[in-house]
């Protein structure tokens, strides 16, 4: 998967790549292979060659998360052209729905039925490969309707949460 991003403000494209229980990461012009092993929610260990990196991830509150990697944070922000263009060119008026972007297990619900919620705001996240996926209201809003519960399976397209 390719995103676009910025890390201390510095724009830069990541590529993602899963297979055979390990990741090859392309952030810029550099490459990694890297092994992931999560110990706990927002907690990592990366094996890179021979050495080991732990890693802590955590949201700042703004759409953005602080990642601490061998002793430096990291502001990272994800760049979402598709739903920033969606969002300018057509207003996204009406009940919107959130869905899974891939299989995987919905690990958290931070938004209920009838909370308020910002346009960029997570509301469910959803762990894939091994990596956690925030799923983000397009607009803001209210949530309407949430459609599953954390520890559920989810398949890809699946509506998770319904936001007008």
């Amino acid at each position: 998967m390719k995103y676009e991003a910025e890390i201390d403000g510095r724009p830069v494209m990541i590529e993602l790549e899963q297979s055979d229980g390990r990741v090859t990461a392309r952030v810029g012009e550099r490459s990694y292979e890297i092994e992931v092993i999560r110990l706990s929610e927002g907690d990592y260990l990366m094996f890179i060659g021979d050495r080991v990196h732990e890693a802590k991830a955590w949201p700042d509150g703004s759409g953005a998360l602080h990642i601490n990697l061998g002793g430096r944070t990291f502001n990272v922000k994800v760049i979402d052209r598709k739903h920033l263009r969606a969002a300018t060119e057509h207003g996204l008026e009406g009940k919107q729905q959130l869905t899974a972007p891939m299989p995987g297990k919905v690990v958290r619900v931070l938004l209920k039925a009838g909370d308020e919620v910002a346009a960029g705001q997570g509301v469910v996240v959803v762990e894939a490969m091994k990596m956690q996926n925030e799923i983000k209201s397009p607009k803001s809003g209210r949530v309407i309707e949430v459609r599953v519960s954390e520890g559920a399976t989810v398949n890809a397209n699946q509506v998770l949460a319904i936001v007008e």
